[in-house]
């Protein structure tokens, strides 16, 4: 580390041989990654130095599970991750390159797309377009449930990148991009998610599938013509409680949709009293552990405030019930309150 600072170049070169050595074991090339991280690899390296780094990081994380250990893969996913911090043109251009239309991706390859956009949320706007095209049609090949899981993670990094944008997009130097594009992008790939992945019998793929929902829905949601759609989805969903996944992810993405309906463009009726139904057994069900649910947004739920004016997203059962409490009153007059559970 000390060699490091004085000649990084020197140091970082080293360290790629070690890389490139089909002796070298496993232990020693994971501790190879860690000392890169550590080099100050800025502007101006030697681009061949950056260009072996890359391509023996790339070769790495996409070797084949007999060929590599997942310890070794993690590690050079991890490497270009943060080099994209500085040379993310080059990084990108090498995941590019293995993220081809209707090929199949490695798992490593999609969990570091995903961690790229995330570490380089301004630069990596040139390049949105052409990614979320790139999965649309890549999603529809894959079968098995670890890349199923590294897609949804990808997706979900991507949309959290897409959203840091959109609230600050003057900050990029690429011409604006905006909402309607990204959510038409997004749209068929939100469809099959939910058609084709949510009611796989892998748990896991599930859990997925939800997590990424909630990045997916902030871009779609605010999109009034959309909503309509997106509220036929709501059977789907209350669908999914008792499925041995946890209620909470369900019941965020529930919330996300609640939040964003309006007295203008209202949640059918139909969908609030059976979304009433299941949020209720979700507080008064022992089995939900609705008090340990409840909590991990805030220890003082009791005193939540009946609106729907609060910021940020619902994220309990009793925040939710409150909402659709305010909800009815707001779109139905004041006249009519919930028909299940106790009153929040």
């Amino acid at each position: 580390m000390q060699a490091a600072r004085v000649q990084p170049a020197a140091v970082a070169s080293r360290l790629v041989q070690i890389l490139q050595q089909d002796e070298v074991s496993v232990g020693q090339k994971v501790a190879a990654y860690e000392d890169l991280r550590t080099v100050p690899l800025e502007q101006g390296m030697e681009a061949g130095l950056i260009g072996s780094l890359i391509a023996v990081a790339s070769q790495q994380m996409r070797a084949a599970p007999e060929e590599a250990s997942s310890e070794l893969q993690a590690a050079a996913s991890d490497t270009l991750a943060a080099l994209a911090g500085s040379y993310f043109g080059p990084v990108m251009r090498e995941l590019q390159k293995h993220l081809r239309p209707f090929v199949l991706p490695a798992e490593f390859t999609l969990l570091t797309l995903g961690k790229a956009m995330v570490a380089s949320v301004y630069r990596c706007v040139p390049f949105l377009g052409i990614t979320l095209t790139t999965m649309q049609t890549v999603m529809r090949g894959i079968d098995d449930s670890r890349r199923r899981g590294a897609f949804c993670t990808a997706l979900e990094c991507t949309c959290g990148a897409i959203s840091t944008y959109l609230r600050s997009w003057e900050r990029s130097t690429y011409p604006q991009i905006t909402l309607q594009r990204f959510s038409a992008h997004l749209l068929p790939t939100y469809r099959y998610l939910l058609s084709a992945w949510l009611p796989s019998e892998d748990t896991e793929v599930r859990l997925a599938v939800l997590k990424a929902l909630g990045p997916v829905l902030s871009i779609l949601l605010p999109r009034k013509d959309l909503q309509n759609q997106i509220y036929g989805d709501i059977p789907l969903l209350l669908a999914l409680y008792g499925k041995n996944i946890e209620a909470f992810y369900i019941t965020k993405v529930l919330g996300q949709i609640l939040q964003a309906s309006s007295s203008k463009n209202p949640i059918p009726e139909v969908y609030v009293a059976a979304f009433s139904h299941m949020l209720s057994d979700q507080v008064t069900s022992k089995a939900q552990r609705p008090y340990q649910l409840c909590r991990r947004t805030t220890q003082r739920f009791p005193r939540l405030p009946a609106t729907r004016s609060g910021a940020g997203q619902p994220e309990t059962p009793v925040h939710q019930i409150s909402e659709i409490s305010s909800y009815r009153r707001e779109s139905q007059g004041g006249h009519h309150s919930l028909h299940h559970g106790p009153t929040i």
